[in-house]
């Protein structure tokens, strides 16, 4: 990824933004009080920028840091200056997502086996620890369609069942922790929700911890440190008490846990 940098405008840094976060100019000029033609002229140039009273209510609206807007750089695209997020955005909000029963494909309806998609996912998760984000996002609304597919492969109860779900709190795992890492901190809730919710489907206590981790960075995103601990330590004293603790994986895991929970922790009087 690349700075969005300093060569744009005030005004095409709030169109950025608004499309970023699917508001048409007419939605954001409405949530603001003013008219669309008033917002089209900021955007465009043809005004000048708002005041900064204004500019922190758009930036409170638009869920960036008031620097964003003013100029500050921040990492937003790729290196061929393509911004993916709406489309992350779109793949985590689908109204597929809300009911199996009413968008559940076809038994017959050929859906992805865990095991292939398992190397795409750790292929991103690669990416993501080599700092190449703007491939993880681009890669990622494809990742979480075939995540959902999992999901409705398991929902049939194959023996592949709890390999579905693992891969499925994977791949949104790696969705939070991305999204959190470039500030978008809402969504990165959401995608930390569905990852521990098919963590708790795969039955699998090393799944379901490190889904929590993903947890962890979408409360601290949204300056939730309190939360964040709670469920630092929960996790930890969960996979405690399961006895997966002789696991060289576990012990990893509780060592994250631990060292994030001493980050966390207020310091003492």
């Amino acid at each position: 990824m690349r700075g969005l940098g300093d060569h744009l405008s005030i005004g095409e840094r709030i169109a950025f933004y608004r499309k970023r976060r699917g508001y048409t100019q007419e939605v954001l000029a409405g949530l603001v009080g003013y008219s669309t033609d008033w917002l089209a002229k900021i955007e465009t140039g043809r005004r000048k920028p708002p005041r900064i009273d204004m500019l922190a209510e758009l930036s409170r609206i638009l869920r960036v840091p008031l620097g964003d807007l003013l100029g500050q750089t921040v990492l937003v695209e790729d290196e061929r200056q393509q911004d993916d997020v709406p489309a992350v955005r779109d793949a985590l909000m689908s109204p597929r997502r809300l009911s199996r029963l009413l968008f559940g494909r076809e038994a017959e309806v050929q859906l992805p086996t865990p095991a292939p998609v398992a190397v795409r996912v750790e292929q991103a998760w690669n990416d993501y620890q080599g700092g190449r984000l703007g491939s993880v996002i681009a890669a990622l609304p494809a990742l979480l369609q075939t995540a959902q597919e999992l999901e409705e492969r398991a929902a049939r109860r194959g023996e592949d069942r709890s390999d579905c779900w693992a891969v499925s709190a994977r791949t949104h795992h790696l969705a939070a922790t991305t999204l959190a890492k470039i500030g978008e901190s809402d969504i990165s809730w959401l995608a930390a929700e569905r990852a521990m919710q098919a963590a708790d489907e795969s039955d699998d206590p090393l799944v379901l911890a490190s889904a929590a981790r993903s947890g962890t960075h979408a409360l601290l995103a949204n300056g939730r440190y309190d939360d964040a601990l709670e469920l630092g330590n929960a996790a930890a004293a969960w996979l405690s008490s399961r006895g997966a603790r002789r696991l060289p994986a576990a012990l990893s895991q509780g060592g994250v846990f631990k060292l994030g929970a001493a980050w966390w922790a207020p310091p003492q009087p």
